[in-house]
């Protein structure tokens, strides 16, 4: 799996750890350091489903400083993963719902406890219980089991992926037409 940027803005303004200014502020929700990454982003950007996988929306949900996210899961080879996406103005899905790659899920802005508007990103890993239900593997990592997904992350604007793939598999159809018309003058 590939997570690619799920906004059209192109600038991280806050990664993964904390910086030694803002310790205390985490500390204030229970966190040892920062569990994602945050992107600069104008009020009202749309933000879109920013990976190479289907996923499935897990739910939409307002805690408890009001800030708006949505929270979608990907179970494929490469494991269970909870993808959280947080500070929205909205939604444009809802839980059940099947997600591609560049599907809008909401907008970005100042919800909950934000410093200003932006696009908060992250994900945990998850595993089943018995039951079938969910739960988060390694939950007393610092910041609520959330993981580190360098490896994982190409800074590419997903709709530019998606636009990319379109226009490779248009070019493939007509040069597979383009082979099956010369085979059928050469028997000619």
């Amino acid at each position: 799996m590939i997570v690619y940027r799920a906004i059209k803005t192109d600038f991280l303004t806050q990664g993964f750890d904390a910086h030694p200014s803002m310790v205390e502020f985490y500390k204030k929700y229970g966190m040892t350091a920062h569990g994602g990454l945050d992107f600069a982003a104008f009020t009202g950007e749309p933000v879109y489903w920013d990976c190479d996988v289907n996923g499935v929306v897990f739910n939409t949900e307002v805690d408890n400083s009001g800030g708006l996210g949505v929270n979608i899961i990907t179970d494929n080879e490469d494991g269970i993963y909870k993808h959280r996406f947080w500070h929205l103005k909205g939604f444009c899905c809802e839980a059940g719902d099947v997600v591609e790659p560049g599907t809008l899920i909401g907008w970005a802005d100042n919800t909950g406890a934000s410093t200003g508007t932006h696009l908060h990103r992250d994900m945990k890993q998850m595993g089943r219980n018995d039951n079938g239900s969910y739960t988060i593997l390694n939950s007393d990592n610092g910041t609520f089991g959330t993981i580190r997904f360098d490896d994982k992350f190409k800074n590419t604007f997903i709709l530019d992926v998606v636009d990319l793939a379109k226009k490779q598999s248009l070019i493939r159809k007509i040069l597979i037409r383009m082979i099956i018309i010369l085979k059928n003058k050469i028997k000619q």
